[in-house]
């Protein structure tokens, strides 16, 4: 009888060991593949979530960059009006009393205003009173309208007087 093949394992017990092991080893490299692939799939999604938000992130930033460049000129132009308006109340204040000084000034988009003067004599005060019933005053605005008087100060010290006023300026021609 010839053979072909050659019996390494001679012993059948050794043979049934053997094969313990590598159905095992089998078992162990299913299990750790099926493992890996999960730690694949979480690392991906988790990496397509970060740069999905990344994307969103970066376009939001887009906008805002492009919402910053077209207000910039509008904010020009406010700054202008501003300055405008400022300038127009501040002759008119040198107009009327020179020692009255502009303590506060706001102004909107819609040339609705806010301002506070501050008087150090009581005479002055009545003098620019006198002067913001003018013509030369009143035609500054649209309306305008004394919010707040306040006499900041006591008898003994020197008092000051402050008026606050709202309005609306007549547009810039």
């Amino acid at each position: 009888m010839k053979k072909n093949r050659i019996n390494l394992l001679v012993n059948r017990e050794d043979y049934q060991k053997f094969e313990n092991y590598f159905e095992r080893l089998k078992l162990s490299a299913s299990i750790l593949t099926f493992i890996l692939f999960i730690i694949f799939i979480s690392f991906y999604l988790i990496l397509k979530n970060n740069f999905n938000e990344y994307e969103r992130m970066n376009l939001q930033k887009k906008n805002y960059l492009l919402q910053l460049t077209k207000r910039r000129g509008d904010e020009a132009k406010i700054n202008y009006i501003q300055k405008k308006y400022y300038q127009l109340l501040s002759d008119a204040i040198k107009n009327s009393s020179q020692t009255a000084s502009l303590k506060s000034f706001e102004v909107n988009k819609n040339r609705e205003s806010s301002f506070t003067l501050s008087f150090s004599d009581f005479d002055k005060l009545m003098e620019f009173l006198k002067f913001a019933e003018s013509r030369i005053f009143i035609d500054n605005f649209e309306k305008i309208s004394l919010k707040n008087f306040y006499i900041i100060g006591s008898k003994e010290k020197k008092e000051s007087y402050e008026l606050s006023f709202i309005g609306k300026f007549v547009p810039i021609k």
